[in-house]
């Protein structure tokens, strides 16, 4: 599996521009699974999901991993093309072309990021979450257009590097980091 998969057009996009698909995809993100794995943990009929799952494929974003045959039945174990699908070289596209997710598919993405990050802070041992190593910030802040720019930008560099420099090793430590930012109404 890639480490990171680009979209390509706007086909792929338009794929990705329905929130159930985002869904499926996040759930493909805990490893392969069927159809019918998929249609009861979203609590979804068997041909929907089938619906949706060949969609994905056939816009090269998820890919059948492996089948096993039980009782004559041939099941199709599903995965994404890679770790993170990243629309960063489709951004002009997007300029340039009626804008293919609607708020709530972006919505939804955010808020599953969020979920995970909430599962994944649960789970961990009270002991293994030390001071120097959780970083934890919530602000609210107003910034002009330009200023927000130029901390996105650098927060994206922050990605970047550490993407750069992620290695699988016995002396590297694993970190989740999430990092959620836009325009909000006073609350």
């Amino acid at each position: 599996m890639k480490d990171v998969y680009y979209v390509q057009d706007l086909e792929q996009l338009k794929v990705l521009s329905d929130p159930l698909r985002v869904n499926i995809l996040w759930e493909l993100d805990h490893g392969a699974q069927t159809g019918k794995m998929l249609s009861v943990k979203l609590n979804l009929p068997a041909s929907k999901m089938r619906y949706h799952l060949t969609a994905l494929e056939k816009a090269g974003l998820v890919e059948i991993e492996r089948t096993d045959v039980i009782n004559g039945i041939v099941q199709k174990f599903y995965r994404p093309i890679a770790k993170e699908i990243s629309l960063e070289k489709v951004s002009p596209l997007i300029n340039k072309h009626d804008h293919p997710f609607n708020g709530n598919t972006l919505t939804e993405n955010a808020l599953e990021s969020l979920k995970r990050t909430q599962n994944i802070l649960q789970n961990q041992d009270a002991d293994s979450l030390n001071t120097e190593e959780l970083i934890q910030q919530f602000i609210s802040v107003s910034l002009s257009e330009a200023d927000f720019k130029v901390a996105r930008e650098k927060l994206l560099d922050a990605v970047r590097f550490m993407k750069a420099h992620d290695q699988q090793t016995a002396v590297a430590k694993t970190y989740h980091v999430n990092i959620t930012g836009f325009p909000a109404e006073e609350w």
